[in-house]
């Protein structure tokens, strides 16, 4: 294959660098996949022996993507391409041992964990409303992703001043940690956490794994947390034909650990790598490529790309301005309509994004209201739902007998008799002894505490369980159809006229059929530990199906990795794009986070691309009027305004701002011409016999000086509204134009009249 043929010069200089480490700036839109492909193709043509290839990223949309192209141009090859957990499970499977596990291990899901946490809560009596399971199950998978193990935590908090919150994960750490082992399980930060400590405690493995993986493709590198890192760089010590492509202006989570440090840094961690701009764009047209260059270009924190593209002009980029989040999403429903009439595009062209989840809920009823299929990224997984996790507790009880969330998750599903209370009983039991919970039901006529029937109907439980084998059945399809048959789950549900209990089947009969398709990919080979890995690590955007025929829904983070011919981004104001969080921390590296957010969400467009911003949107249950957001300072776009003048161009208002610019507006003579406010006597006035009196606090007024702790030092110069709604416009001393707050609940602090 002639490589240089097909690729453009900056491509073909990535794809024929095999020796030495290789940093592959990619810039949105710029065949980056096609490069790692090929260079993998190129490593093969080069007499590179396949199984010391290992090609890296961050989604099983990505990874079978690339395994399809590899197997494309290299039909005969078995290349090990690989999610960073897939990989990790594969080490553990075999070196688990190590770390305390055997090979037969389950992986607990956030639906798991979050289980396990309110146990141990629980437990430790400590309140579960107070202290959210959720919230302290992301604090441990973050000190995981920083290779922050329990009892590093537990040290670094005793020598250390921390809050309660942080006292409290304290203890819930080590005795989930401890469960999880006693079920030997993982959940899915042990699986980086565990490999990441193997690598690092085991120099024989280290060099073992670094002998067999001598080139190795790591993609999205800038997404990569602590121990993904450590990783990396334990496999690449030896052979260092590191391949890393990425790019920073696209590091977008680091709110769940990623460190875009990592590939700023990379040519300071291989002082010899060679460092390749893939630059070009083949997306999206020179309208959009210029928006997002743009805004990015406001970032610090970067490594320099000029982007272009041989694309069409295209059609501006356009702001479209609504009175409120009705209004928009029944315009967008309107306009996807009538593009769809017209046979312009199909329903499948269009993709509609947003900051927040909450903001979908609007345009689901307007695309359900005008007849327009769509389909929802993020929502309630597949994997997620209730029957379909109730029959893979089924499979992973089977697989694994140790793991005490299945086990409590089935052991009364369908109803048997066996409460909470004989549950609680039997786990103190257990605990006592020592013994998984499904040893524990073996022996359940043992336990003095329970009643008879009770153990009577734990050790048929139990019996039941065990009775069940995949060598008996032969494949996980066939496991599955006689764990539902001795079940019976679905047996309420048939003569049920409840639509809900029809999709209920409907579930477990796809989740059968998934199965099915898993036996007959791997033939002799299936396996229920690789089925289950199969369905514990599946994401949210593996159930999009791109010829649904059907409107894509999704938040911007999902967006990632995806484009679309049509790109709507709602919701472009201040507190939403960027978000409120970052702006009340008021910290650089969050604001950029945010401004690559939008940039992402940018350049999955290939021909139009449409903001959006309200007057007034509902959030939380409240109306709340709305400001512009400050990236669209930064970007040039064609306002459209749908909202009946609200947002007219130019308006007596915006008269007064300019004249108070150009200096013409007198502030002391608006002073002066405000009414007297009326006088309130104070105590300290009345004892001190003082003439003065005390200013009813009145709020804002025209003229008057405030500071932001954000903006600084600034002049009112108008008001509206009223009451909760009551609006306050500024204009700051070092900005150009004027910001918007609602008087209720902005952080002004009023410093007097000019």
């Amino acid at each position: 294959m002639d490589f240089q043929q097909v690729l453009t010069p900056s491509q073909f200089a990535a794809v024929s660098h095999h020796q030495g480490p290789l940093l592959v700036l990619a810039g949105p839109g710029s065949g980056k996949t096609r490069v790692i492909t090929h260079r993998i193709a190129s490593l093969i043509h080069a007499q590179v022996p396949s199984h010391q290839i290992l090609g890296i990223t961050f989604t099983n949309k990505a990874s079978d993507e690339m395994g399809e192209r590899v197997r494309k141009l290299i039909p005969e090859s078995r290349i090990e391409i690989s999610t960073f957990h897939k990989f990790c499970v594969r080490i553990l499977r075999r070196y688990g041992n190590v770390v305390g596990l055997d090979s037969n291990f389950s992986i607990f899901d956030t639906t798991d964990q979050k289980q396990l946490i309110r146990h141990v809560l629980n437990e430790l009596d400590i309140d579960t409303v107070a202290y959210n399971p959720s919230t302290i199950g992301s604090m441990i998978s973050r000190a995981k992703n920083d290779l922050i193990t329990a009892e590093r935590y537990t040290e670094a908090y005793q020598e250390s001043f921390g809050d309660h919150l942080q006292a409290v994960v304290a203890r819930v750490y080590p005795v989930y940690q401890r469960l999880l082992l006693e079920s030997n399980a993982v959940d899915f930060d042990d699986l980086l956490l565990h490999v990441a400590c193997l690598l690092k405690s085991s120099p024989e493995l280290r060099a073992t794994l670094d002998e067999r993986y001598q080139y190795i493709l790591v993609d999205e590198y800038q997404d990569t947390n602590l121990a993904q890192y450590q990783i990396v760089m334990g496999l690449s010590l030896n052979t260092r034909n590191l391949c890393v492509t990425g790019d920073p202006d696209q590091s977008i989570y680091g709110w769940r650990g990623a460190k875009i440090e990592n590939i700023l840094q990379f040519e300071r961690d291989f002082p010899d790598c060679k460092t390749i701009r893939l630059e070009q764009n083949f997306r999206s047209t020179k309208e959009i490529l210029r928006a997002a260059d743009s805004l990015i270009s406001h970032n610090q924190k970067r490594k320099d790309k000029t982007l272009f593209t041989e694309n069409k002009e295209g059609a501006p980029v356009e702001l479209l301005c609504f009175t409120d989040e009705r209004q928009e999403a029944n315009e967008i429903a309107l306009r996807i309509r009538s593009a769809v009439d017209q046979g312009d595009f199909n329903y499948t062209d269009f993709a509609i994004f947003y900051r927040v989840n909450s903001l979908s809920r609007e345009l689901e009823l307007a695309l359900a209201r005008h007849k327009i299929p769509y389909q929802l990224a993020g929502s309630v997984a597949f994997y997620e739902r209730t029957e379909v996790k109730d029959l893979l507790s089924y499979l992973k009880l089977i697989n694994n007998p140790d793991d005490r969330v299945a086990f409590s998750r089935i052991v009364n599903k369908p109803l048997r008799g066996i409460g909470k209370t004989t549950q609680n009983k039997l786990m103190r039991w257990a605990d006592e002894r020592g013994i998984s919970l499904l040893e524990a039901a073996h022996q359940a006529a043992d336990c003095s505490v329970l009643s008879k029937r009770a153990a009577t109907m734990l050790a048929r439980f139990a019996k039941m369980i065990s009775g069940f084998s995949m060598a008996d059945s032969g494949s996980v399809a066939h496991l599955m159809e006689a764990v539902i048959d001795s079940t019976r789950m679905i047996d309420s549900w048939k003569e049920s006229p409840v639509e809900e209990d029809q999709q209920r089947i409907s579930n477990v009969n796809e989740l059968l059929s998934t199965a099915r398709k898993f036996d007959e990919i791997f033939g002799d080979e299936t396996n229920l530990e690789g089925f289950l890995e199969v369905s514990t690590l599946a994401s949210a955007t593996d159930q999009l199906d791109a010829d649904a025929g059907r409107v894509t829904l999704m938040s911007l983070h999902a967006a990632k990795g995806l484009e679309y011919p049509v790109v709507y981004i709602i919701g472009v104001e201040q507190n939403l794009i960027p978000h409120e969080r970052v702006l009340r921390e008021e910290f650089r590296d969050g604001l950029e986070e945010e401004r690559r957010l939008l940039f992402v969400g940018i350049t999955r467009a290939e021909q139009f691309l449409y903001l959006t911003q309200t007057r007034e949107r509902s959030l939380r249950g409240r109306p709340w009027r709305t400001i512009t957001s400050d990236f669209l300072k930064e970007i040039d776009v064609e306002v459209n305004d749908q909202t009946d003048n609200m947002f007219e161009a130019k308006s007596h208002f915006d008269d007064f701002v300019e004249s108070v610019k150009r200096g013409e507006v007198d502030t002391e003579a608006l002073k002066a011409s405000t009414p007297k406010r009326p006088l309130l006597m104070t105590g300290a006035d009345l004892l001190k016999a003082t003439p003065e009196a005390a200013e009813i606090p009145q709020g804002f007024s025209v003229g008057m000086r405030v500071r932001h702790p954000r903006y600084g030092v600034g002049t009112v110069m108008g008001i509206s509204g009223y009451s909760r709604k009551r609006t306050v416009n500024v204009l700051f001393d070092d900005a150009d134009e004027s910001q918007t707050f609602m008087a209720a609940h902005c952080p002004l602090q009023p410093l007097g009249l000019r």
